[in-house]
């Protein structure tokens, strides 16, 4: 028997256009031509605890600090200013196997605002902190797919280093007026999205670290260039601003041995290198400056027409250089915000249906 209620039937077409819409909104507003905002406030967080160095050498001594930074409610080291008068250390943790988190800390240390050395892998979230004006900012170091998420790195030596630390991940991280913005180290598949490093000497630096993915960064006005590669195969760089950097705005070169493999395609090069008679250097082989499956290139400010050459020994050239700024097609916010919002989609579509068979 079929049951019948008064209440108001939830239209699923109306909820799902609706849905739609919404998202349709949020994306074209977070829409944008390869940029970030780069606002600095180097003391964001309205709470801090002033607190001296931490150093967690072992899982037991995170005992003092509560849960949840999961699995299974481990620890989170949260909302100090640290200010150590007894290291030059903020925060370091090494040779634990627990799950953490280290959120919303103000780190001005001498050496090195957080580092972690020699842990679990994928134990490591460092979220929303803000570390100012020490030698490295954060330095992951054997700390494999560890997750640097939200950080604000500004006038430090580096702001975020990889070193032997694969499979992990930087995003949405501010690291301006540092020395170098970011360098991975013998890091393969990493990680480097919706970041900020700009008015650095250099922006990316990777050093023999293959397979890694360079997306949707703001590289702009460093002294050097924007995205420097040595030793490192087979990456992707794409969907990248590189704008008036002193030197190139990418440039591969080979260490000990070649840079091959790597695709460099939607990215917008604009007034690097003035002077010079190209945006971007290549010193290696087999790299290719366009997708080749799309046969689409990259946005070069100064292209007339035909091909763009590539300054370097390889001889390489951009055959499909685009005539437009690549305008990035979405972001992580909108994403999130279409599962959210497809979430209740499917709730509904649940209950109705289990209202009809009842």
């Amino acid at each position: 028997m079929i049951k019948h209620s008064n209440k108001p039937k939830i239209s699923i077409r109306k909820f799902l256009c609706v849905s739609i819409l919404i998202v349709g909104i949020i994306t074209f507003s977070n829409m944008r031509v390869n940029s970030t905002t780069d606002s600095y406030d180097p003391k964001s967080y309205t709470s801090y605890i002033p607190h001296d160095f931490i150093n967690i050498s072992h899982d037991g001594a995170f005992e003092v600090f509560p849960g949840t930074g999961t699995e299974g409610d481990p620890y989170i080291i949260e909302g100090y200013e640290i200010i150590p008068t007894s290291s030059v250390y903020g925060i370091v943790v090494t040779g634990t196997t627990k799950y953490f988190v280290i959120r919303n800390c103000y780190i001005d240390a001498e050496f090195s605002g957080i580092k972690i050395d020699g842990i679990a892998a994928g134990t490591a979230t460092i979220i929303n902190n803000t570390i100012y004006d020490s030698g490295l900012g954060i330095n992951l170091l054997y700390a494999f797919s560890s997750t640097i998420y939200n950080n604000n790195c500004t006038d430090n030596s580096y702001g975020i280093v990889f070193e032997h630390s694969p499979g992990s991940t930087a995003t949405n991280n501010t690291c301006n007026d540092n020395s170098y913005g970011i360098k991975i180290i013998s890091s393969s598949s990493s990680t480097v999205v919706d970041n900020s490093y700009s008015s650095n000497r250099r922006g990316i630096w990777l050093v023999t670290s293959d397979g890694s993915t360079i997306t949707n960064n703001n590289c702009s006005n460093n002294d050097w260039e924007g995205i420097y590669l040595e030793d490192t195969d087979d990456c992707v760089i794409t969907y990248n601003l590189l704008q008036e950097n002193g030197n190139y705005g990418v440039h591969l070169l080979p260490d000990t041995y070649d840079s091959w493999g790597n695709r460099i395609h939607h990215n917008n090069f604009v007034d690097n290198n003035l002077g010079g008679t190209s945006q971007a250097s290549d010193d290696c082989t087999d790299n290719f400056w366009y997708d080749t499956i799309t046969q689409t290139g990259n946005y070069w400010n100064d292209w007339v027409s035909g091909t763009y050459a590539i300054d370097g020994s390889a001889g390489a050239i951009d055959l499909y250089p685009l005539g437009d700024p690549v305008v990035a097609e979405y972001n992580s916010l909108s994403l999130f915000t279409l599962l959210i919002l497809l979430v209740p989609l499917f709730l509904t579509m649940t209950i109705s249906r289990r209202r009809k068979i009842s």
